[in-house]
């Protein structure tokens, strides 16, 4: 392939190339010469953002590519609206020099475009490191000082089926440096967090599979389940409905309330609120203006397990969500939701009833964006939210918690966010037979976005 800087067509060069052409058009599956000015053309456009390349996204200069390739690429390129003037005389350019292939193959090219167009790939990697008195939700070891640096990734796929039904999936996996160690999942290096499809019909929409959760505020609940939900828009109006399973089962909010006796095999039997799987749920939104709106979400919990060292049942558990969230001047937003749920009589480690209801609020100055270079958010909330008022709440540390957190999102280049913050408080219910124990949490974390 030629070097662009030295890039030179004689008379005589051009004349060759036209005879080339002339007898590669009968067969579209020819090679372009690999001394081709195409190639030098294409790679300007690549350069120039104009085109990504092969329709899989790739642009491989050393490769040979067919006559039918490279008509490919030319019907993308033509495609593209506002082209730079320098730009679209290529394009003009190699359209002339792969008329035929483009006229030949127009329909086979087209059908091939819509293809390229209908997966797509986005992902999140993060760094992360938070320092401090982490464990809110469970009995702290040696001098209660610990840290759960981690480096994450997690990776979208999302493929169009048809004119309606979209497939997604989402992989993620996490390495924990403390430990030195993938363990994050188990035994697992990575796991398929989310498998679902879903189609619109109109003003509606259904999800099928394993997706993610997410009550009004997320202060129910805000992890995956799997099953189908239903979500619905009328005007300001918009709500859903949710049947399915959780995807694991586990302790009320991750929460834990002290040991009791050895279990036969060795193990600690541990006092807790241990879910069911099965999971219900209806919630609503409202736009009361064009600056507020209002949420409210009911879910349900199916034989939930409560064990604590006086008593033992089985249950169903209802909860309610309600809360706001509205625009107190140009660059200062305001969130609160309240959360609650009809499990009590359960008691703590050092004797207290496990609360069940908690508040969040937060007042957040400015909006930070990835594609804003500079941008940034400063954000101060509240929380008060006891154990069993949520499932597993969105929000770090915003279970069996009582206190305040202060910190900032920045953007120091595009598709980059840095966050940092600190949260100071105490348990709500004690964990350890030594009382509630503090929550003096730092983090410092970096995400990129591809």
């Amino acid at each position: 392939m030629f070097n662009k800087s030295t890039l030179t067509i004689t008379t005589s060069a051009l004349v060759l190339m036209s005879t080339g052409v002339a007898g590669a058009a009968s067969n579209p599956f020819s090679d372009v010469p690999q001394d081709s000015w195409a190639y030098d053309a294409v790679a300007t456009l690549a350069a120039d953002g104009v085109i990504d390349g092969f329709p899989d996204g790739t642009y491989q200069g050393n490769k040979t590519m067919t006559r039918y390739e490279m008509a490919q690429i030319v019907a993308r390129a033509m495609a593209k609206e506002d082209l730079q003037k320098a730009d679209k005389a290529i394009v003009d350019k190699l359209a002339a020099e792969f008329a035929e292939e483009l006229d030949n193959l127009g329909v086979r090219v087209a059908d091939l475009e819509k293809k390229s167009d209908n997966v797509k790939f986005t992902g999140t990697a993060r760094l992360r490191y938070d320092d401090g008195d982490i464990n809110a939700t469970g009995p702290k070891a040696g001098d209660g000082k610990d840290s759960a640096s981690h480096a994450h990734i997690e990776y979208w796929i999302k493929g169009k089926v048809n004119d309606n039904w979209t497939g997604v999936a989402q992989i993620e996996t996490e390495y924990n440096m403390k430990s030195d160690s993938i363990t994050a999942y188990g035994d697992k290096d990575m796991q398929v967090n989310k498998v679902y499809a879903e189609g619109n019909f109109g003003d509606s929409m259904l999800k099928l599979g394993r997706y993610g959760e997410f009550s009004s505020y997320g202060r129910i609940i805000d992890t995956e389940i799997s099953g189908a939900e239903y979500t619905f828009e009328a005007g300001d109006l918009s709500g859903a409905l949710t049947y399915g399973r959780l995807k694991d089962s586990r302790t009320l909010a991750g929460t834990t309330f002290g040991t009791s006796e050895i279990n036969a095999d060795g193990s600690v039997k541990t006092y807790g609120a241990y879910l069911g799987t099965e999971y219900s749920s209806a919630r609503l939104k409202y736009n009361l203006s064009p600056v507020t709106a209002i949420g409210a979400t009911y879910g349900r919990l199916n034989e939930v397990t409560v064990t604590d060292p006086t008593n033992s049942f089985q249950d169903s558990v209802n909860f309610w969500e309600a809360g706001f969230n509205t625009k107190l001047a140009d660059n200062l937003t305001l969130m609160a939701a309240y959360s609650k749920s009809d499990l009590d009589g359960v008691t703590d480690s050092v004797g207290s009833e496990v609360v069940n209801d908690g508040w969040f609020s937060e007042l957040r100055y400015k909006q930070h964006n990835p594609s804003d270079v500079g941008s940034f958010a400063i954000f101060t909330n509240y929380r008060n939210v006891g154990a069993f008022s949520t499932i597993d709440a969105t929000v770090d540390y915003t279970e069996n918690v009582r206190g305040w957190t202060l910190g900032f999102d920045y953007v120091p280049m595009e598709n980059t966010t840095i966050e940092v913050f600190y949260t100071t408080g105490t348990q709500v219910n004690a964990t350890s037979t030594e009382g509630r124990q503090d929550v003096d949490i730092f983090r410092a974390q970096m995400e990129f976005y591809f």
